[in-house]
């Protein structure tokens, strides 16, 4: 074997190993918003506990006020406590809210190397949770269902957080060429963002839906419970990319998927093109609603 192919083969094994195993380097989220979050996976929770702990965190609260009462929800007056947006909106919609909150910082960051401008990851993230929110409306499914699809599609991308470093260091961008993404990932590091993301969910103790999204949100839907939901993230995923938000203009058309690959998608949902074109309309209403509310909900420039 030539020196430099066993340079490369090295090389991504040891990366692939770091992603997986060195826990130092997975960003964590704050103890606060992972004991909400116990208490959301675990159920039994009454409004009281999580009222207690977040008067500990006024930075969070303000966030998720912000969120609760932007335009993307709608609400018909002003929320002024947690109480009353939990009351409003429900315990799941509770969960969207902190997550929405405690992981923009990470998802706002530069990851050029994907072809995202400035917060581009953040927006592009909000689109498909929105979308997904909204399609899974479409589709005529409850409130717990459409709030679980919202933080699937929020989140399916967060495994980008562990590689972008790596691929910023070997100055290499992966949104260009023939090939997929995450096969273009997998030859240069040994590892895709699928991956890596299922990991970093796993320490942040999402729920086997939300951990399935992120595992597996490139493949046609396995059979189980999830199937659907992984379906609806995909299409919204789809969507978000043919629009290019939160791409520059030399990667909006760059590294992506033959859309003719999620046909099996919409065949599972029993959409057909016409039903599709019209899903599609009010998706698009609710991605502008949501990047035009919550695309600066960390603050700083866009």
């Amino acid at each position: 074997m030539a020196p430099k192919v066993f340079d490369q083969l090295a090389f991504r094994e040891r990366t692939r190993r770091e992603v997986l195993q060195k826990s130092d380097l997975m960003p964590s989220l704050p103890d606060l918003v992972m004991k909400i979050l116990r208490l959301l996976n675990d159920g039994g929770a009454d409004l009281s506990e999580f009222e207690e702990l977040l008067r500990n965190d006024t930075t969070l609260v303000a966030r998720m006020l912000r969120v609760v009462n932007s335009p993307f929800y709608g609400m018909a007056r002003q929320i002024t406590s947690i109480k009353e947006a939990v009351l409003v909106l429900g315990f799941r919609s509770l969960r969207g809210l902190v997550l929405a909150a405690s992981t923009a910082p990470y998802l706002e960051q530069d990851f050029a190397c994907y072809g995202f401008q400035g917060k581009g990851l953040w927006t592009h993230s909000l689109a498909v949770a929105s979308g997904a929110r909204t399609l899974s409306k479409f589709l005529g499914k409850n409130a717990e269902y459409r709030e679980e699809a919202f933080v699937a599609g929020l989140l399916h991308d967060i495994g980008k957080i562990l590689l972008s470093p790596y691929l910023s260091r070997l100055g290499k961008d992966v949104f260009g060429g023939e090939a997929p993404l995450i096969e273009v990932e997998s030859a240069v590091l040994g590892i895709d963002h699928q991956e890596a993301g299922a990991k970093l969910a796993q320490k942040w103790n999402l729920t086997p839906l939300v951990t399935e999204v992120v595992e597996a949100h490139h493949s046609f839907p396995k059979p189980g419970p999830h199937q659907e939901t992984v379906a609806t993230v995909r299409l919204s995923n789809l969507f978000a990319h043919q629009l290019g938000i939160g791409k520059g203009e030399s990667a909006k058309d760059a590294g992506w998927e033959d859309p003719a690959e999620y046909t099996k998608d919409l065949d599972l949902l029993g959409l057909d093109d016409v039903a599709w074109e019209d899903a599609q309309e009010e998706m698009r209403d609710a991605v502008d609603a949501a990047i035009s509310s919550l695309s600066n909900l960390s603050g700083g420039k866009n």
